[in-house]
């Protein structure tokens, strides 16, 4: 009888895929990123199993298992999303991108510091929490400004714009900002997880100074013939291994787990599609795959919250401060650039997608304590609208009609979210 016990954990992990699979078909047949309707339909699903069945933390055997399983998930998946990052950003240059990026992330971070004052002034303990003020403001700052890069590369590759100009002018300023906010999110998460104290930072700073090393030894011509002549099931073998035993040590730490797996990214030489990225992508596959049992479980817990979780104040200001901030601020950064208006609204459109990397970025807020419950999941809803805002908005300035101006072909960045 014993084994009965197990029955919510075991239904629980059995009905993530069906919920997977109907989200991404509904999303697909209203023309919205899979994603969307992928997220959607996990939170829904956790929080109906913890609202009606009670199926919570408290009441699931095995939760603590199921839990450890989705935050390794996260952590395996940002390797490969920071390795990403990494590999495009080397390529990064022009007057151009470094206007986009500019306007594209500075007036949303203002916004994201706005909405941040909100909260800190009105003092609503259902949205502020207790984390550090500077934690918070960064948190939110970060979180407004980010644009989730493979989103918008399966957004582009469905409408033909992918190796065009505007595409690539896109996708070089996506990349840029993302770069930033990661680290944006690991300055505020070290100082929430801190609790003010010295020791996690100078744990996190020597962990950079490790991968600083790490990253310089793997460039050696030496190291890199070693890595090409290894078996391709070595370098993934290693990366995955060495991010999770990073994720469970900067969780013993006090640290979060997923700053292991930012440390792991950082650590691992920038070689275009050699073999280390390509090890990178497959982790983050890995943890791609697995990465929705923890929206199932972020949903139970949302679910078997207190009644009243959700704020609307919140989530509308946050959607209006997330699309001012991103339109108008990649708007007039494309301007300054240099671009005609169609293409800067073009740009603006694209920028404003965000998707799974902002996903992300919230759930390691939430799992950090700078989030509290009701705010993550205004932020979650903001996420996913203007997410699905991407396409609408495209076709208001021009449906997103293929540009003839063929490119060379770049396939750095690859759309892992669709």
């Amino acid at each position: 009888m014993e084994a009965l016990t197990y029955v919510p954990a075991v239904v629980l992990v059995a009905s993530v895929a069906p919920a997977v699979w109907l989200g991404r078909r509904a999303a697909r047949l209203l023309g919205q990123p899979a994603i969307v309707g992928e997220i959607m339909a996990c939170l829904l699903l956790g929080a109906v199993l913890a609202g009606r069945l009670g199926w919570g933390e408290e009441a699931t055997a095995g939760w603590p298992v199921l839990e450890k399983a989705g935050h390794l998930s996260l952590a395996l998946f940002v390797v490969g999303a920071v390795q990403e990052i990494r590999t495009g950003a080397g390529r990064l240059g022009g007057r151009a991108v470094a206007w986009t990026a500019a306007g594209s992330a500075l007036l949303p971070m203002a916004c994201g510091t706005l909405l941040a004052g909100w909260v800190l002034v009105g003092g609503d303990p259902a949205l502020r929490g207790t984390a550090p003020a500077t934690a918070f403001v960064l948190m939110l700052a970060g979180a407004l400004s980010v644009t989730a890069v493979p989103v918008l590369a399966g957004v582009l590759q469905d409408r033909g714009m992918l190796h065009t100009r505007t595409g690539r002018l896109a996708m070089a300023a996506a990349v840029a900002m993302d770069a930033v906010n990661w680290a944006l999110l690991a300055v505020a998460v070290g100082l929430a997880t801190g609790g003010g104290q010295a020791t996690p930072a100078l744990v996190f700073t020597a962990g950079l100074l490790l991968a600083w090393g790490l990253r310089r030894l793997g460039g050696l011509p030496a190291a890199r013939a070693l890595a090409h002549r290894a078996r391709p099931a070595v370098p993934t073998a290693l990366v995955a291994l060495t991010t999770v035993a990073a994720a469970l040590l900067t969780a013993g730490l006090g640290l979060t787990d997923v700053l292991g797996a930012v440390l792991v990214a950082l650590a691992l030489p920038a070689d275009g599609a050699g073999p280390w990225t390509r090890a990178a992508r497959t982790v983050g596959q890995w943890g791609r795959t697995v990465l929705p049992l923890l929206f199932v479980l972020t949903g139970a817990g949302l679910g078997g919250g207190p009644a009243g979780l959700f704020s609307w104040q919140a989530t509308a200001l946050a959607i209006a401060l997330a699309m001012a901030g991103k339109l108008a601020g990649s708007y007039l950064g494309a301007r300054a650039g240099g671009q005609d208006t169609r293409t800067s609204l073009r740009l603006a459109a694209l920028l404003n997608t965000r998707g799974l990397t902002e996903i992300t970025f919230l759930q390691i807020g939430y799992q950090a304590g700078i989030l509290t419950p009701a705010l993550y999941l205004a932020l979650v809803v903001m996420a996913l609208v203007t997410t699905a805002l991407a396409g609408p908005l495209l076709w208001a300035v021009g449906r997103g009609a293929p540009e003839h101006t063929p490119e060379a072909a770049d396939h750095s960045l690859h759309p892992v979210e669709r």
